[in-house]
């Protein structure tokens, strides 16, 4: 109950609880502002060529939701000059040792912590012993995702791996975002050369 609470929270004060594209690309600052899309409340599920199965919205409009062969991978960034990988999937604390010191850090009450590093923002939440990694986001190629993608990838090669989005926005900035059966979500963001400027990894979508 005292999870449910806090994710509750969290996603009423954050808008983490789907992708979101920030209103403006992130330097490093303590900028979360967010427009955050919503979700269909109905799915129906369809079966790909790929073997892979997929939600789809109904009628009324919607977004498609994935279902991942392999949340861990699905979910894992990759730092590779320091031999860094990880999922946000992975217990809270392993993740932060991993990372090391952040740059800076802000507290938001007693319910999630944003954590500043060189080329990434880790927010993570603390329940007692227990830390749960919330939300990655990169604006640095140092990081790439377990399929490949960095800043500076093409529109083409995130649809070429990750298939058509869950939802693509182009209002402000241009966002493909993907929406996962089992609660997370990847973002990326795009300028006007289709190139990524940053993606975001978030557990929960609502």
């Amino acid at each position: 109950m005292k999870k449910k609470l806090l994710t509750l929270i969290l996603t009423m004060t954050m808008g983490l609880s789907v992708v979101a594209c920030a209103k403006t690309e992130s330097t490093g600052s303590n900028n979360n502002d967010s427009e955050v899309f919503s979700e269909a409340e109905s799915f129906e599920t369809i079966s790909e060529d790929n073997g892979s199965n997929e939600t789809e919205g109904n009628e009324e409009g919607g977004a498609r939701v994935i279902d991942a062969d392999d949340n861990m991978l699905e979910t894992t960034v990759e730092y590779p000059n320091e031999g860094i990988s990880f999922s946000i999937l992975d217990d809270g604390k392993t993740v932060l040792e991993k990372l090391g010191d952040p740059a800076s850090k802000t507290e938001s009450g007693d319910f999630f912590t944003n954590t500043y590093y060189s080329s990434a923002e880790v927010t993570y939440s603390k329940d007692g012993d227990k830390v749960e990694i919330i939300e990655f986001k990169s604006y640095s190629d140092a990081w790439k995702t377990s399929k490949g993608i960095t800043i500076g990838s093409t529109y083409d090669e995130i649809v070429n791996a990750y298939g058509e989005p869950s939802t693509e926005s182009k209002e402000g900035e241009h966002c493909l975002n993907y929406f996962y059966e089992d609660g997370f979500s990847i973002s990326f963001t795009l300028n006007d050369n289709n190139e990524v400027t940053y993606f975001v990894m978030v557990l929960g979508r609502g």
